[in-house]
């Protein structure tokens, strides 16, 4: 009876044991850190203002008793500064909601900027000079990026203001307004031409993607349908200025080909190659000025009897590294 007992005894204990196997446990803690932050930085361009630093605005510039032929002796500075906490860089201005300031007349003022010259520099740098209403968003803006505006430094916006020597009397006693903007980029943000190839957008007849290579910046279109007897090509390229300073002409009917280049930036017609096989424009790189990081281009064509469709002004870098 007793040996009974104690084998019974040992039964319940192998039976405890068992049932520990897998569920043992072992002494723990754990520790809690509250309130975390995780905070991205600001990346904020604006100005100063009467002396204080001011988000996403810059000085109000004014130009009084303007007159044609005057010399552009008409000087406004005010200045741009990186009051977040990221470097970023510059790389565009333009013009905007222009306003007709003079509710004497019965005239629309804003005519005036068809005869108003700008000349604005940037820490030195040119960064437009045409007329003001070619600054208007539509057509471009940009320019050759200015790197590395740290948190807390700034930049002085020289504006010079003159008007056609050709303007007439209509433009007497005009005023008007407009809003001048300039752009920002963290310094990380890509610059089209730099990061292999890309594509600058679509039409219904074609898209283009572009791209780099040692010697040539080439622009590949892709039309729909790709099969054509005809095919134009327009290229318009400007720095820094309202207008574009090289246009090229490319068509093709069948195996007739024709290709004109009308530059001032030196660009020859011996610099551009048509690939009719790939339809690739190529531009020599060692063509363009060599002050130039890159340019504005705005691609055009058309095929058949279709009508001729644009893509819209952008930059384009030259990568010369």
């Amino acid at each position: 009876m007793k040996k009974k007992f104690v084998a019974a005894i040992l039964a319940v204990a192998l039976i405890c044991t068992m049932a520990g196997v897998g569920t043992m446990a072992w002494f723990t803690s754990r520790a809690t850190s509250n309130d975390n932050t995780f905070q991205t930085g600001t990346l904020t361009l604006g100005g100063i203002i009467n002396g204080y630093d001011v988000n996403e605005k810059f000085a109000t510039v004014s130009f009084d008793n303007m007159e044609p032929g005057e010399p552009p002796h008409k000087v406004q500075t005010t200045t741009l500064k990186n009051v977040g906490s990221l470097p970023f860089y510059l790389y565009r201005i333009t013009a905007s909601d222009l306003v007709d300031n003079n509710s004497t007349n019965n005239i629309d003022d804003t005519m005036l900027n068809s005869v108003l010259m700008l000349n604005i520099t940037i820490g030195g740098e040119t960064v437009f000079d045409g007329r003001l209403s070619q600054l208007i968003e539509e057509n471009g803006g940009y320019f050759d990026p200015i790197y590395g505006v740290n948190p807390g430094e700034t930049r002085d916006m020289v504006i010079s203001a003159y008007m056609d020597p050709k303007a007439g009397n209509q433009y007497q006693g005009l005023s008007m307004k407009c809003d001048l903007t300039v752009y920002a980029r963290q310094n990380e943000y890509p610059v089209p031409g730099e990061n292999g190839d890309e594509d600058l957008g679509s039409t219904s007849n074609f898209s283009v993607k572009a791209y780099n290579d040692s010697d040539y910046v080439n622009f590949d279109w892709d039309w729909e349908p790709n099969d054509s007897i005809y095919e134009y090509y327009r290229l318009e390229i400007k720095h820094h200025t309202g207008e574009p300073t090289t246009e090229i002409d490319a068509e093709r009917i069948v195996i007739l080909v024709d290709k004109n280049v009308y530059s001032v930036d030196g660009i020859a017609r011996g610099d551009v190659i048509i690939d009719w096989s790939e339809d690739i424009v190529k531009i020599k790189k060692s063509a363009f000025p060599s002050d130039w990081e890159g340019f504005e281009v705005k691609l055009s064509g058309k095929q058949n009897l279709r009508s001729e469709k644009s893509l819209p002004w952008q930059y384009w870098s030259l990568d010369r590294q």
